[in-house]
């Protein structure tokens, strides 16, 4: 009878996997002159998804989301966890030089490739925090529970968080939410991804065919993994907005995924306004 690997050891294997494949795939696309400009390296992206996404397509999609949020190119901009600068890219022809963008990443690799890639763009600013992280930095100096965002209070007219509370236990959660309540300008957006989970969702979760469960209830929360909770996290869909309303946070619109009833990831997004 085979013994499954560990979870570490299918973790680097899939690590080295996509490196290799992502060099490959990169060397391809410069020899034959197919390479976009901000198009990162693919060996890279097996930090923030899968080394097939569409990258330029999903941002700009995004942005065109944003856009119907009420996102205007005189913005400021900021992207909480940015990872490989998916947004940034996207946003780089269309804000206008009284806007601009800012990311922050725990992930030192990203930050020094979008470091590199938007030299020539002054509106666009990155920055690597050291923030511990069970999954993506084990041995970050800071807690995120306690973590203040590098930025002044009331600088920015759109926030934006896709796939962090995801992966963040609750009272980190909760501390960067009111981090961006504090970075927000009064009138200001935020659209946050989340899983909420509610009554229907746990009915939807138990009759199958979606791609999580969060069987495993936690303090505050729920988990796919209970060895590795940050590895996907669900949410009380009336806790989390209750705390919305409690740092002054006016939820105008929810779009709901498809992760309770089908075979993927999409998740649940939330746009708040600051009163």
């Amino acid at each position: 009878m085979k013994r499954a690997l560990p979870p570490a050891v299918r973790q680097l294997g899939r690590t080295a996997y996509e490196f290799a494949r992502g060099s490959l795939v990169d060397a391809a696309e410069w020899a034959s002159g197919r390479r976009r400009p901000l198009t990162p390296p693919r060996r890279l992206w097996h930090l923030i998804g899968s080394g097939r996404m569409d990258f330029h397509g999903s941002g700009d999609l995004l942005r065109e989301w944003l856009i119907e949020q009420g996102m205007t190119p005189d913005d400021r901009v900021l992207d909480v966890g940015c990872g490989l600068g998916r947004l940034a890219v996207a946003l780089s022809g269309y804000l206008s030089p009284r806007g601009g963008y800012d990311g922050f990443d725990i992930m030192p690799p990203v930050i020094a490739w979008c470091r590199r890639a938007f030299a020539a763009y002054p509106n666009f600013r990155f920055q690597l925090v050291d923030v511990k992280s069970r999954r993506y930095r084990k041995g970050g100096a800071a807690q995120a529970s306690a973590f203040v965002f590098p930025y002044a209070d009331s600088a920015f007219d759109l926030v934006f968080l896709g796939s962090v509370f995801t992966h963040l236990m609750p009272d980190d959660m909760a501390n960067y939410l009111g981090e961006v309540a504090r970075v927000m300008k009064p009138g200001a957006r935020c659209a946050i991804s989340y899983y909420l989970m509610s009554p229907t969702r746990r009915a939807e979760v138990e009759r199958g065919g979606g791609v999580l469960s969060f069987r495993h209830r936690g303090d505050g929360y729920w988990a796919e993994d209970a060895s590795l909770p940050e590895a996907a996290i669900a949410y009380d869909d009336a806790e989390i907005a209750a705390l919305f309303e409690a740092l002054g946070l006016e939820i105008v619109a929810r779009y709901d995924g498809q992760w309770s009833t089908a075979p993927l990831h999409s998740q649940d997004v939330l746009i708040g306004r600051k009163l």
